[in-house]
């Protein structure tokens, strides 16, 4: 049998000895790191070196040198910094704590699983304070209207436009983002269905690059008033310019506001697009899917009958 090296052995006898690091010695450590690991990562799904010494910063250092840590200069540090006081469950106000990140736009790698992921820091943070379910509700509509009004580079005040009710309080600066180009703004607004903002819509929907996003379609979608169907079906040939091109995601949320009018123009437009597109070019599968999708949210829609049997038709074709 073959034995340890004694300086194996030597070592092992050693290492407890050994003086353990100290907080600046794990923060320095930390701040030369590439990433900011999740506790498996890699194909074997292990820790890095970069999550243990987190782990032994997360141990040793008491509360109040972690809130310091949220302002060090680098943005791995701040990062761990947040996780520890989350793990350790310490009392802190994580609104104000997130608050001091929804401008902080400084570019990290994101280390999960197996995906390593180029990130701004606040939305990193974002996202870990979801999954722990840092904020209530309530407060998660505070730190939105922060991230507006702060005009945020963060992912997470587009998000915050596109998918939450704001409060009546933040309707103005909505209706101002609105009138300077701002995509998501519009969806946002859109959700007070305001009749005097129609005009605003519309112009939106109807400015040279509509297709360059799916903006416009979402906040129509959101709204449905009848007089946006017109907009909407003037559209046509730059839908199909998108979907000659094989692009779908723009022409999803077109035909989605469309469907969502509920009416017998609606379905009528909807049904003659199927119509129109022949079976032997290669949108017409992307055509007949997308209007599929369309109408599958109105299951009990008289009006949609039309548009379900040339769905049928097209389906044998």
């Amino acid at each position: 049998m073959r034995l340890p090296a004694p300086s194996f052995l030597l070592s092992l006898f050693l290492l407890p000895m050994l003086p353990a690091q100290t907080v600046d010695e794990l923060t320095a450590t930390l701040a030369q790191a590439e990433s900011l690991d999740d506790e498996a990562v890699g194909e074997g799904g292990v820790k890095s070196a970069t999550y243990r010494t987190f782990e032994a910063l997360r141990d040793k250092a008491t509360k109040e040198q972690l809130l310091k840590l949220l302002e060090h200069g680098s943005p791995i540090v701040r990062g761990y910094a947040v996780r520890a006081l989350a793990d350790r469950k310490e009392q802190v106000d994580w609104l104000a704590t997130l608050r001091r990140f929804a401008t902080d736009a400084a570019p990290v790698k994101t280390f999960q699983g197996c995906i390593l992921s180029d990130q701004l820091l606040g939305d990193a943070l974002v996202e870990f304070a979801r999954a722990q379910q840092l904020l209530t509700d309530e407060q998660w509509l505070d730190f939105a209207e922060t991230l507006v009004e702060a005009k945020s580079k963060l992912f997470a005040r587009e998000w915050a436009l596109r998918n939450l009710k704001f409060r009546d309080g933040m309707l103005h600066m909505l209706r101002e983002l609105a009138k300077d180009g701002d995509g998501p703004a519009h969806v946002a607004l859109s959700r007070f269905c305001i009749g005097k903002d129609l005009p605003l819509l519309v112009a939106h929907l109807q400015r040279d690059d509509a297709f360059g996003d799916d903006t416009g379609f979402l906040a129509a979608l959101q709204h449905h008033d009848p007089s946006l169907l017109p907009v909407l079906v003037a559209l046509a040939p730059k839908a199909r310019q998108k979907l000659a091109a094989g692009s779908t995601p723009q022409p999803r949320a077109w035909l989605m506001a469309i469907a969502a009018q509920q009416s017998a123009e609606a379905a009528g437009f909807l049904a003659a697009f199927l119509k129109a597109t022949p079976a032997d070019t290669p949108p017409h599968r992307d055509v007949v899917n997308l209007v599929k999708a369309a109408v599958v949210p109105y299951p009990g829609a008289a009006v949609f009958d039309e548009v379900r049997a040339e769905l049928k038709r097209h389906a044998r074709r």
